[in-house]
């Protein structure tokens, strides 16, 4: 029979067999861990991107003019800015797709470009994310009764000149020609294609009329562009630019005035020295206004909202040839300059295509 014996080298390969077998088996465990903590890394820095880019989006909207954004409305391009975060930064940029058309707002859409700077293990890169959102610049509002609200009335000498309530601009719905308190009312409703009233007596009218006149005079309602007497009026070459000009005072030297635009808010009394007077946009005033001279506006006017703060205001007296209508286009450029950029509801994205 053959004698059963030990075979050398037997135990030796086994042994490199199961060592390599487990090594094998450590390394693909290591592999997968790390897969792993890849992918959360990565999940986790597109996350961080995420929300660096949407902070830098709404950064944008409340603080554009902290920002050193200040065009009112914005211009055709406004930025790139980068506005710093904890943990990385947004790059954030705004374009114009459509300019403002008469009452028609512009329309913008806004970039918010996310990256991380903290966080990344190892060569992973950082995470990058972009959202955006569309926006339009919405001006104030205000209530136009009429081309012409006179709270104290109207006396008009002559038949010449009209108040005219139908649109200017053929954009909207006519408002009347003038808007009087039935006492003292208008004298020459002929000159007038509509006369609106605002109650029966002056007190009722100022309360009809929805200005704040006392935040106005305050200055805590709107930061005017120019203050005078002592500021710097424009020449009015530049027909795009609509300042809000305020005037402390009795203003009656109006030569320096004609041929502007935007928002004239008068503290006192307007008018009364003959000069010609042309304006684009809304007048304002506290006291009476005296209509001497040629006068042409288009926009709207509201006199005498001194009654509003209960003070006594004499009749407004129209003398010549004038015209006053109400243009609602001009209406919204003078308004454009108080306004905001506004998001548009449902149009924000988070998968912006950029190259």
């Amino acid at each position: 029979m053959p004698r059963l014996g030990n075979k050398d080298g037997f135990a030796i390969p086994v042994a490199i067999l199961v060592i390599g077998v487990l090594s094998i088996s450590i390394a693909a465990g290591f592999s997968l861990v790390i897969s792993e903590r890849r992918g959360v890394d990565d999940q986790k820095a597109q996350v961080s991107a995420f929300v660096l880019a949407e902070e830098g989006l709404q950064t944008f909207f409340v603080k554009r003019d902290s920002l050193g954004f200040t065009s009112k409305p914005p211009g055709l391009s406004e930025g790139p800015i980068r506005i710093y975060f904890t943990g990385g930064y947004a790059d954030v940029e705004l374009d114009r797709i459509r300019a403002p058309v008469g009452t028609l707002s512009g329309l913008y859409v806004v970039r918010s470009k996310g990256t991380q700077t903290q966080g990344a293990v190892g060569t992973t890169p950082a995470g990058v994310r972009t959202v955006a959102q569309y926006a339009s610049w919405d001006g104030a509002d205000i209530n136009v009764e009429a081309g012409w609200t006179a709270i104290t009335g109207i006396q008009k000498n002559g038949s010449s000149g009209s108040f005219l309530g139908v649109d200017g601009c053929g954009d909207s719905a006519a408002v009347a020609g003038v808007a009087v308190p039935v006492v003292p009312g208008f004298n020459r409703p002929a000159t007038a294609d509509s006369t609106a009233y605002l109650g029966q007596t002056v007190n009722a009218a100022a309360a009809a009329v929805e200005v704040d006149w006392a935040g106005l005079v305050a200055g805590t309602a709107i930061t005017p562009n120019i203050v005078m007497p002592g500021g710097i009026l424009p020449n009015w070459s530049d027909t795009t630019y609509y300042p809000t000009v305020y005037y402390s005072g009795n203003l009656s030297t109006m030569a320096p005035y004609n041929g502007g635009r935007g928002i004239l808010i008068v503290s006192g009394d307007m008018g009364g020295n003959g000069a010609t007077f042309t304006w684009k946009g809304i007048v304002l005033v506290g006291g009476d206004v005296v209509g001497n001279g040629t006068n042409s506006v288009q926009g709207a006017v509201i006199s005498a909202l001194n009654a509003k703060l209960g003070q006594t205001v004499p009749i407004n007296t129209a003398n010549g040839t004038k015209t006053y209508q109400y243009n609602s286009c001009e209406v919204a450029k003078a308004l454009r300059g108080m306004g905001a950029l506004v998001p548009l509801q449902n149009t924000w994205v988070d998968n912006w295509v950029e190259y």
